[in-house]
Formats: C-alpha cells, structure tokens, sequence
C-alpha cells in the first residue's frame, strides 16, 4: 500500500518524506549560525548530527552538497578565471556556486538506454565510465553521491583523469564507510545488475525515490587508494565542517593531476 501511494507523489516530494523519516525527534534537532559557501552567513538545521541531515536555511542546500565549495576554492586559491569546469549531474548547490564563478560549465546526466553525447530533454548524456569529451580539456571535475552508483568506479576515475588538464582536479564525495576496504554489493551483467546480498537503491532526482541502484560501499580506509590508482598525482580526504551542528565533518577527495 505504502508502495502505491509512493507512486502516486511527485518524485521530489517522496525523496523528502524519505528524508524526513531518516530525522531524530524533533527535540533532539539543533540550530547553528554559520557562513555558508553559497549564500553567506546563515543558519543551519540538523535534523541529525551528520552533515547529510544538516541544511542552510537561507539557500535550502545540505552541507554533504556544500563540502565542495570550500575545497574547490582552497585548490585554485579563489582564481577561477578562463578556467573549464564539468560537474556530474545537472543540479545542486555546488553547481549553482560554480556557475556563478567559473567561465565555463559543462553538465550532464546519464541515459543508459540514449547514445553517449547526445542532448536527452536538454541534458547532456555521458557516462563517467566512457566520457565523449577530449583529453585535457577541463580543469576541475566535480560530483556528488554519484561514485557509489558507477559499476566500474575506478575506470570512471581513469576517465575523469583523462579528460583534466594538468594541474586540474577531480573533487567530490560518496557515502564513505568505516570498513576495512571497500566492498562492492552490486555488479553487472549484460546489463543485468546482481546484487550481493540485499539490493540497495538510492533517490534520484531525476527518476525519484529508490531508484539509482549502488554499486559500491566505499571505505575511507581506501577510497585515496583507489582513486589514485586512475594516475593522479596527489590525492587527499578533506574534512569539512561548515557548521557546527554538523558535528561529524563530511569527508571530500580531492585528487589532482
């Protein structure tokens, strides 16, 4: 019944009833006053104390979004001019700040069953995995919660690699795990997907609620290994806190080439 009535919500509204389940009773939320790398000074809500749950009041933005922000401004030490920037999806606040500073902005989104390249309903269609861009064309990559969902993550790494100029960067973030290594729980074949153990599906924007499947369980105990394997030079996990009622600081890779 709950899957009935699910179906018939708008995509948007089911992710945020999800969202609100995931929530502490409302005693226990917390208010923080705080700059905020989009909008300014602010003040944040934590629904829960991990930076996933915790959101700027002024631009609605949740700080696993925002992390991105002071980390891209920290690499090009807040000089973004003539530079080319690509970004893994089609939506959030780290998108909206670097739409506001960088010249160029490249987007897209995945159709698996469209041809790579081409213009779906105004998106650009790629896959991480096989990008149709040139080589050392951009000089920053970003995503966000995306990582988890590629089959073959590291050949995504590889991809992202190729299409940085040098110098560039790959930075962004996915659920990490306090596990010894990363665990693969989904994989592929003939494009049929097999998960080990239970299935697991996150929410997508763009086809709602439980409907991006996951691949990958991700350690923070290794995730700089993997990503390094793909050639870069330097690969570091920042810890970011925004606010403090975050708490927990949310952990974004940087790897430059």
């Amino acid at each position: 019944m709950q899957n009935k009535i699910s179906e018939l919500l708008p995509k948007r509204l089911t992710s945020l009833i999800r969202y609100l389940g995931w929530a502490d009773a409302p005693y226990k939320w917390r208010f923080s006053c705080s700059d905020c790398p989009l909008c300014g000074k602010s003040v944040f809500l934590s629904l829960k104390s991990n930076p996933f749950m915790t959101r700027c009041l002024r631009c609605k933005a949740n700080i696993t979004n925002l992390s991105l922000i002071p980390v891209i401004q920290s690499h090009f030490c807040a000089e973004y001019s003539g530079l080319v920037a690509y970004e893994l999806s089609t939506y959030g606040s780290t998108l909206c700040w670097m739409r506001n500073n960088f010249n160029t902005v490249i987007t897209s989104e995945f159709f698996p069953d469209r041809k790579l390249g081409e213009v779906v309903d105004g998106c650009l269609n790629q896959d991480v995995q096989n990008l149709t861009f040139d080589d050392n064309i951009f000089d920053l990559v970003t995503s966000n919660q995306v990582f988890e969902h590629v089959p073959d993550d590291i050949k995504g790494y590889r991809e992202c690699f190729r299409v940085l100029r040098k110098g560039g960067a790959l930075i962004f973030s996915v659920p990490l795990y306090d596990i010894k290594n990363t665990e693969q729980i989904a994989y592929l074949t003939d494009k049929n997907i097999v998960f080990v153990g239970e299935p697991e599906y996150h929410d997508s924007r763009l086809s709602g609620a439980k409907s991006a499947p996951t691949f990958w369980h991700h350690s923070f105990n290794d995730i700089s290994k993997r990503v390094a394997s793909a050639g870069f030079s330097k690969v570091q996990l920042v810890d970011v806190t925004i606010a403090k009622s975050q708490r927990t600081p949310e952990k974004v890779i940087c790897a430059v080439k």
